[in-house]
């Protein structure tokens, strides 16, 4: 029997019963395997060159994602270096916050928060704990869950009483699908011109914050 039959035999060494593939593979893969699988050989050093190349394939390829990975984490927040156009709605009362309600001439932090996130709960603990010394910066702390649990948050760490920093909801990820933010908490430093300073990601000590805002 050969490949021009309506089955095709393909010989692994002397298996009494080699396995059989459909006649649509016979003017494909047939020449391929009949020429490999003939003898031990012939298949061993050419099975031996199929798979070093399948692994210098793999290898290019996760070496493109890694370079693409890190020019997108280097280079990205490089967009930001003025603060875009936005428009959150605070708690508790609904009302609305964008750009124009920034104070001039005072140093602003947007903080990217996720209310279940224990990081973003330890990183508001030691904000509060430093509230005296973060008192002249205003903080705007961005969550995109439902209101409700932003609002619960808020209530239960007593961000009212702390009047810099303002809690609330980025709806339908509009200013965080912008930032591409992939890691809670993730903040974003801006000096009292609006020009971007620092960016962070996951938890950060305050002092490291004061830092870059001298």
């Amino acid at each position: 029997m050969s490949v021009n039959d309506a089955w095709v035999i393909i010989y692994l060494g002397d298996r009494p019963e080699p396995p059989r593939i459909p006649v649509f593979f016979k003017n494909t893969w047939a020449p391929l395997f009949n020429d490999c699988f003939q003898t031990k050989k012939v298949a061993l050093p050419k099975a031996i060159n199929l798979k070093r190349s399948i692994l210098f394939f793999l290898f290019f390829a996760t070496v493109q994602v890694a370079f693409a990975q890190k020019d997108t984490a280097d280079n990205y927040v490089n967009r930001f270096t003025t603060l875009p156009l936005f428009k959150a709605i605070l708690i508790p009362d609904s009302s609305s916050f964008d750009n124009e309600k920034i104070k001039k001439n005072a140093p602003f932090m947007l903080m990217f928060f996720s209310p279940d996130c224990d990081h973003c709960q330890r990183q508001t603990k030691e904000m509060l704990a430093y509230k005296e010394e973060l008192k002249n910066v205003q903080i705007l702390m961005l969550s995109a869950l439902p209101y409700k649990d932003a609002k619960n948050f808020y209530d239960d760490y007593g961000l009212s009483s702390v009047p810099n920093i303002k809690v609330g909801n980025d709806a339908n990820h509009n200013l965080q699908g912008i930032y591409k933010v992939r890691t809670f908490p993730s903040m974003y430093l801006y000096d009292q011109n609006g020009s971007l300073l620092k960016a962070f990601a996951g938890n950060i000590e305050i002092p490291t914050i004061l830092a870059a805002l001298k």
